[in-house]
């Protein structure tokens, strides 16, 4: 299948970068990668209408998830201000749907996030 939009994936973790990029390109997305949070602002500000999923570590260096959730959310403008937001992340603290949506993003998955779970999430926000 071919998708619509982009998925913007921001992560610190080589591999998992390595890894989930070799996922979704094999589910016919095209994904951009960022490996902090201003990085991701900056490729979201830079081609607002591409992206139709952003995938977001919670935490790295540079800029946390929540802060460039944050970031985009004040945002002006829509997109990318409307642009769905998954946190992924192993932290248990935040596998709880309502706790991530306080924190301005649209629902969450746990690392490793398994290749079905990826479709589900690039169907559901990628495709036209």
């Amino acid at each position: 299948m071919r998708y619509a939009h982009k998925v913007l994936l921001i992560e610190d973790d080589e591999f998992t970068r390595f890894m989930m990029r070799e996922i979704i390109s094999g589910l016919g997305a095209e994904v951009e990668i960022a490996s902090n949070g201003i990085e991701g602002c900056k490729l979201l500000d830079a081609q607002p209408e591409e992206f139709g999923l952003v995938l977001m570590d919670l935490h790295m260096p540079v800029m946390s998830g929540i802060d460039a959730t944050n970031q985009i959310r004040s945002k002006q403008s829509d997109p990318p201000s409307q642009v769905p937001i998954i946190a992924v992340t192993a932290d248990v603290t935040y596998h709880n749907t309502a706790r991530v949506e306080e924190l301005g993003m649209n629902g969450y998955t746990s690392k490793p996030v398994s290749p079905g779970t990826l479709l589900s999430l690039i169907d559901q926000y990628c495709a036209a």
